[in-house]
């Protein structure tokens, strides 16, 4: 019965860390808790078991979770293509209007710069916004399901005019 235990608990561990989501991960890391609480509880430590499962797998485990409802990613794909950098001065107007738009919405904003298609962007990718510069063009693609679509599309009017702003459809 321990040894059972014991793999569940590598297994756990294991996939906490493998995870490509924090909160998959969190959830991960309070069944390791509760796995080792278990395994203490089978190694006949009641009072060990007892504290692993209060504070480990259940306070824990709520203290990530709510520390993670208040850390938001707002992930950007600058997509340039291949002989711009994206480092002229219009383009870090942009991108400091993105950073400003998030700060206001309480948003990290996390910008990767990239070549790739936009196909392959919403293909292989997870991301909040594509904003994609040509030619001094610049235009901004927003998944329809995106909850901050809305608030996104008022600021770029205001804020940004020129560019033009495109709902991607699954």
């Amino acid at each position: 019965m321990i040894q059972v235990a014991l793999v569940l608990v590598i297994l756990a561990a294991l996939a906490a860390v493998q995870t490509r989501y924090l909160r998959h991960g969190v959830i991960y890391l309070g069944l390791f808790s509760l796995g080792i609480a278990f395994v203490y509880l089978l190694y006949n430590a009641p009072d060990v078991a007892l504290a692993e499962a209060i504070i480990g797998s259940t306070l824990s485990t709520v203290l990530f979770i709510v520390a993670l409802q208040k850390y938001k990613i707002f992930t950007i794909y600058y997509r340039v293509s291949g002989e711009d950098a994206g480092q002229d001065a219009a383009s870090q107007s942009v991108i400091k209007s993105l950073e400003k738009f998030c700060t206001k919405q309480e948003l990290e904003a996390q910008i990767i710069y990239t070549t790739e298609p936009i196909a392959d962007i919403v293909e292989n990718h997870q991301f909040s916004i594509i904003m994609n510069k040509q030619n001094m063009q610049y235009d901004v693609f927003i998944h329809e399901n995106n909850y901050k679509i809305d608030a996104l599309k008022t600021y770029l009017s205001q804020e940004l005019p020129s560019i033009k702003v495109k709902i991607l459809e699954d």
